[in-house]
């Protein structure tokens, strides 16, 4: 049996904006280009390591209707592949999964433009068998999880076996939250009599099985993602049952740097003293293409805007881009009307869901009753731990 080589590609999230700073040249966000140039400069590298196979785990679109810039950059990318004569196979992801099913996919859309390669999103798995490499594709995509009875995995016993997937293994630790909308990855979807299984979902390369991996993703994202080694894994398959041989591949992706100042670099200092802090910290670092975040404690946030202020104005040839963070910022928002955002009142908004829940049918009176009790006692807990961090902060 021929081994295959084949490269796993994951968390694309084409359409990613963010920071308002734009291209000089183009006028466009320059965090979208960031994605699109990292996602082409993966592609690009995989082109020059003669794969037989390449594989996309999810979220290949930051959002599921995707502005016409990102759905360009796609099909850009898969037809280089398919100009290679490289097979491929994409499967949707929690972010470019349509809530509603009649709303339709932009996957239809590539696969117009992309016809040999295959698309797989929406609430159904799909086998794909691959005869001239003696493989067969089990593609699971993140909306078939979504369904109540969980999706079957199931190898080809005359093949060796790939399975593809969106989610979160059971027992890893999250980078920093987990993320509304993901679903769990059953166990029964983590076989050992398959070859590989491809995830996608979790932004840092990890191996949560021995036959499992994720390729994590080719650019960095929220400052959550600042440990993150954007790139791709190839994989090796030899005879059937002897498990994959993986090798990490990382690309280039925008710098980001994450410090934290706690209360003993912070304490009685003013503005102009905390921005010499972060200048020096950045000054070592010596990384001008760099995003970054400096977290301060024990600081009023008045303070902090201006030593943000102070930053935009000194750090302009040491980093790209500079934010200064406290945990009040993070959790403002919350029905506070000291704060500069607009004022939320989220109990109100819960039992205006709750009522239109009800109307439409699609609760009866007895649920609607105990739903509402349950959440207005959550929404309460949470708002009040809120309120006790910010107070705590700006003490």
């Amino acid at each position: 049996m021929k081994p295959i080589r084949i490269a796993h590609i994951s968390d694309t999230h084409l359409g990613y904006r963010a920071l308002g700073k734009t291209d000089p040249l183009t006028g466009r966000n320059q965090r979208s280009m960031d994605v699109e140039n990292a996602f082409a400069d993966a592609i690009t590298d995989i082109l020059a390591r003669e794969v037989d196979l390449v594989v996309h785990s999810g979220d290949l679109f930051n959002q599921t209707r995707p502005p016409y810039a990102a759905i360009g950059s796609a099909m850009r990318q898969f037809r280089r592949l398919e100009a290679a004569g490289i097979p491929t196979v994409v499967i949707g992801g929690n972010h470019d999964t349509p809530r509603l099913r009649a709303s339709g996919s932009v996957f239809s859309l590539l696969s117009l433009v992309a016809p040999e390669t295959h698309f797989v999103g929406g609430y159904e798995s799909k086998p794909i068998h691959f005869p001239e490499l003696d493989l067969t594709v089990t593609a699971i995509p993140h909306g078939r999880l979504t369904e109540p009875v969980p999706p079957g995995a199931f190898p080809n016993p005359d093949t060796r076996n790939l399975l593809i997937t969106h989610g979160f293994v059971p027992g890893m630790e999250p980078l920093t939250h987990r993320e509304p909308g993901e679903e769990e990855v059953d166990e029964s979807l983590l076989p050992p009599d398959f070859d590989y299984i491809a995830l996608g979902h979790y932004h840092v390369r990890s191996q949560p099985r021995p036959n499992a991996w994720y390729a994590g993703s080719t650019e960095r994202f929220g400052f959550g993602d600042s440990p993150v080694e954007p790139g791709y894994l190839i994989v090796e398959l030899g005879e059937r049952g002897n498990g994959p041989t993986v090798e990490t591949i990382s690309t280039h992706a925008r710098p980001m740097l994450r410090w934290r100042l706690d209360e003993t670099l912070t304490n009685e200092k003013d503005a102009v003293q905390i921005a010499a802090c972060i200048l020096e910290w950045l000054q070592e670092e010596n990384q001008p293409e760099a995003m970054a975040m400096a977290v301060v404690f024990g600081v009023p946030r008045a303070v902090r805007r201006q030593v943000e202020q102070i930053l935009r104005e000194e750090a302009g040839d040491l980093v790209w881009s500079i934010q200064v963070r406290g945990a009040s910022d993070i959790l403002a928002g919350m029905g506070r009307d000291r704060v500069d955002l607009p004022s939320i009142d989220l109990e109100a908004l819960f039992a205006k869901f709750v009522e239109a829940e009800l109307a439409n049918g699609n609760h009866d009176a007895a649920f609607s009753a105990r739903f509402n009790e349950i959440g207005l006692t959550e929404l309460r807990a949470a708002q009040a731990l809120v309120a006790a961090e910010v107070a705590n902060e700006d003490a």
